[in-house]
């Protein structure tokens, strides 16, 4: 009898941890206040990321999926799935490109490029060199935060910082199914406050196949801190889906924020998600609808040949090959053809990009808007290689451009 009451008190206390565990992507924590908004046919999430300290919480809003495919080619997923399926198989993470696994960015433990646990140390002159990310080179006897396996090492002033998610609860990496936009919850400069009046959409970058977290939720964040109206799109990717289902996506963002928001509607691309804006505006002039009010692309993949190349497409899922053919459509009208059309264009684009060069994407898009008299700034220069995303420099002078066409002034 003895013997059956400790069992049964392991059980009891087993079953309440279970029940106070808070339960993530797509469930809401067991003692949180359960929020839904139905708002004309979308509706409204709150999501808890693990792993993340600074940015925390955020809000989902469902888009309705745009009939851009006949009903039978969509794959029929349950609800629960539709929410909580990751873009790629658990098995298969070890194997994801660094750019997307972000093993130095994600998460409250510090790690290397390649995953390893920094440890505290000291600078002796041989086992570290320079700052992975600052690029500067300590003295001898400097502390820092080292690997020891790959002697990558950070400086005690680029240890801090926010932190992504962690894979499992990114966002951006899971409901490969489910178009949404993510408003982040921060202590953020009011838009009444501010003067700006309207959204900015955020298109992450990730080559049409994944979404690049710190493409995401940093740059909404920073937005959000400027006073602007922020969310970033989750869009639908390849090889489930197509281009079409892509911009499907985005127009369909644009017009919900549109009927939800008396302001205007821009939106932020960064390398295919500056594809995907850039495209949108050829788009709805081609459908004769009306175009954002402002875009900002970022080191965008203007020109689309690498896509059609047999070892430079980039994929990391050769499947993905079989859909590359979309990513070609309205390609001479962005290179400034005919049928193209821009909204008033802020434009980023390095010279050291090794992915999507200045030369050969962001100078035939700037002669375009110049030959067009669209009103653009192009921001040029060495800033970095590819996804340098918030940095480079470019965030300041875009505030300074954004915020007057948004009916905004200098935040104090």
């Amino acid at each position: 009898s003895s013997a059956l009451f400790r069992l049964s008190c392991r059980l009891n206390a087993k079953a309440s941890r279970l029940a106070s565990r808070p339960r993530v992507m797509g469930k809401l924590a067991k003692g949180s206040k359960r929020k839904r908004l139905v708002i004309r046919g979308t509706f409204t999430k709150r999501l808890v990321l693990r792993g993340s300290p600074d940015s925390g919480k955020c809000r989902l809003i469902s888009l309705r999926p745009a009939a851009s495919r006949p009903a039978a080619s969509r794959p029929a997923v349950s609800g629960k799935r539709l929410r909580s399926e990751p873009l790629v198989g658990k098995r298969w993470w070890p194997d994801l490109p660094n750019w997307i696994a972000l093993h130095a960015d994600r998460g409250p433990r510090r790690k290397c490029w390649e995953g390893h646990c920094l440890m505290p140390d000291v600078h002796d002159g041989r086992r570290y060199s320079s700052c992975a990310r600052c690029c500067w080179t300590p003295s001898t006897g400097t502390p820092l935060m080292g690997c020891r396996t790959c002697r990558w090492s950070l400086c005690v002033e680029c240890t801090g910082g926010q932190r992504l998610p962690m894979l499992r609860d990114d966002p951006l990496f899971q409901g490969p199914h489910m178009p949404c936009l993510l408003k982040p919850f921060s202590k953020a400069v009011s838009s009444t406050k501010s003067g700006c009046r309207g959204s900015v959409i955020i298109c992450p970058g990730g080559n049409y196949e994944f979404l690049c977290a710190n493409e995401g939720m940093p740059v909404a964040e920073w937005l959000a801190g400027q006073g602007f109206d922020a969310f970033v799109l989750r869009y639908r990717l390849l090889p489930r889906y197509s281009f079409e289902d892509a911009s499907a996506d985005l127009e369909a963002a644009v017009k919900l924020l549109r009927r939800l928001s008396r302001g205007k509607v821009a939106a932020i691309g960064f390398s295919a998600g500056g594809h995907l804006v850039a495209s949108h505006a050829i788009a709805a002039r081609s459908k004769g609808k009306r175009l954002l009010d402002a875009q900002v692309l970022v080191y965008p993949a203007i020109d689309g040949a690498d896509w059609m190349h047999p070892w430079k497409h980039g994929f990391w899922d050769p499947v993905c090959t079989n859909q590359a053919e979309t990513l070609m459509e309205g390609q001479d009208a962005l290179l400034g053809g005919r049928g193209f059309a821009a909204p008033p264009t802020f434009l980023v684009a390095s010279t050291t990009d090794s992915v999507c060069p200045a030369n050969v994407n962001g100078d035939p898009y700037a002669k375009a808007l110049k030959r067009r008299r669209v009103p653009h700034v192009y921001y040029r220069g060495s800033l970095g290689d590819h996804g340098f995303a918030l940095g480079g420099g470019w965030t300041a002078p875009c505030t300074q451009w954004l915020k007057p066409r948004f009916g905004g002034g200098a935040v104090a």
